[in-house]
């Protein structure tokens, strides 16, 4: 399988999220690609520079036993993720600062709700923030994201319970311990 068969059976998608869940096509060896801890999509070791390109593989994405996929109804690649596939960059708050979306560096926004739960993970010797993206696939905070975040709980109400908590569309997240 090369690049360009690739991008023409993804190019021939129409939908914004495809049914990749019901696609099972065989899966194609050979082909290296990896989303490292920044955020960059590689290809063979390359670096996938179009935006729009990598916007389009962010669409197929699948998550199938903890490991990651591009997949279209002919094709199945396998994709190495070094955090998650989405990083979260930027976000949105309403003025009662009790609305939170929150913005990825693929052009998807996504409301800080029940359906899309933030946690913290530990990862070696760091706490990293997670949202739940969509179909189990989830997108990592990026530093300053969070430290905005924080700044926000800090100006909600917040009990004393040793954790600092962010209200978001009516829904509670933690964001660490308060020390």
């Amino acid at each position: 399988m090369d690049f360009a068969k690739l991008l023409n059976s993804v190019n021939s998608i129409k939908e914004e999220f495809p049914p990749v869940h019901l696609w099972d096509p065989e899966l194609c060896e050979g082909v290296e690609m990896q989303i490292d801890r920044e955020g960059n999509w590689f290809y063979q070791g390359s670096i996938i520079g179009r935006k729009k390109l990598r916007v389009l593989f962010s669409r197929i994405l699948k998550l199938e036993n903890d490991n990651y996929f591009l997949v279209t109804p002919v094709e199945k690649v396998s994709i190495k993720v070094d955090l998650a596939p989405y990083m979260i960059v930027d976000y949105e708050v309403d003025a009662s600062k009790t609305k939170i979306i929150l913005k990825t560096d693929l052009e998807l926004s996504i409301p800080l709700d029940k359906e899309h739960k933030l946690e913290l993970k530990r990862v070696g010797d760091e706490n990293i923030p997670f949202i739940e993206v969509r179909d189990g696939i989830k997108g990592f905070l990026s530093r300053s994201v969070y430290y905005s975040l924080v700044d926000i709980a800090i100006g909600q109400e917040n009990d004393s319970s040793g954790e600092l908590m962010l209200k978001s569309f009516n829904c509670m997240f933690s964001l660490g311990e308060v020390v």
